[in-house]
Parts: C-alpha cells; structure tokens; sequence
C-alpha cells in the first residue's frame, strides 16, 4: 500500500526557523491545525521562482496550496485556514503578529 502525499503544499522561503518570517507564521498554523502538508522551499531570488509565477502571477512566498485552492500572501493564508479549518481567536492574534512583523505572543491574557 503506498502512501499518498498530503494534498496541502506551502512553498515558502529558505528561512530554517518557523519565527523569523511571514513563511513561518504559515506553517505554525498549519502545524496548530494538525493539518498534513508537504513544504517546497524556493529560491532566495524572485526571478527564479517559475512554479510560484505559473500559480500566482506574482514572485512572492509564501504560497499555500489547498487541493484547487491556490492562496498567498501570509496573512490571506492565515485567514483562509481559519475559515476553512478554524482557528480561533488566539489564531486572529497570531495573524496580526504576523502582518505587523511582531514575534506572536506566547503569554495568555487575563481579560
């Protein structure tokens, strides 16, 4: 019996740690979600990204992938998964981090 790929695919940038970029913000929520996805790393120069051109018309990662659903930009992808999956409001937060460039906030708040 073979094993058959996840059908979600985020291709996204070099950065190794899920913490420094737009790229990782993704895949925490996808990790978050417990959804299976396969990742493809990109080259660092946008002039040599042709498989994110053919997708999207646009150079830029990171680009989430969804059976037919094609999403990118970091933020639109952090809201179509908490459409699509849920997420929650702690999920909302993690979004916004993530738009201003902000590290997301581990501590709970008491309000």
């Amino acid at each position: 019996m073979a094993t058959s790929e996840p059908r979600r695919v985020l291709y996204r940038c070099g950065t190794r740690t899920n913490y420094l970029c737009p790229c990782g913000a993704v895949a925490r929520r996808l990790n978050k979600l417990g959804l299976d996805y396969r990742t493809e790393r990109v080259r660092r120069r946008r002039a040599h990204r042709p498989e994110i051109l053919e997708l999207t018309k646009l150079p830029y990662v990171p680009v989430l992938v969804d059976g037919d659903e094609v999403v990118n930009d970091s933020r639109r992808i952090l809201q179509y998964l908490d459409w699509a999956y849920g997420g929650g409001e702690e999920a909302r937060s993690e979004a916004d981090a993530a738009e201003s460039g902000e590290a997301p906030s581990t501590m709970a708040s008491d309000e």
